[in-house]
């Protein structure tokens, strides 16, 4: 969890999701407290670059049948550690494209 002051404005267009700290609205400034969850954030490495969709086919291992997944990631490279590491144990994958 991470607070941070800024704009009401700010606040109610884009963190309208996440939840204040009681009393730390200031008049003056027009400024609150906002608490914003850490998986809210991208991490710092990735700021400025989009997510991107990157779908995958592979086998089940038990059925024999054809699997699709779609996986939301930075680039190619992340996407197939997290394919790899969320789908290794039951999926045979081809991932010579």
């Amino acid at each position: 969890m991470k607070e941070e002051r800024m704009l009401y404005r700010r606040y109610k267009t884009a963190y309208a999701d996440c939840k204040t700290v009681p009393g730390t609205y200031d008049k003056t400034t027009k400024t609150i407290v906002v608490i914003i969850p850490e998986g809210r954030m991208k991490k710092s490495g990735v700021r400025g670059r989009r997510y991107n969709y990157y779908c995958f086919r592979g086998v089940d291992k038990a059925t024999g049948k054809v699997i699709e997944v779609t996986i939301k990631a930075i680039c190619g490279e992340n996407a197939i550690k997290q394919l790899l590491r969320n789908y290794a144990k039951t999926i045979k994958w081809d991932l010579n494209f």
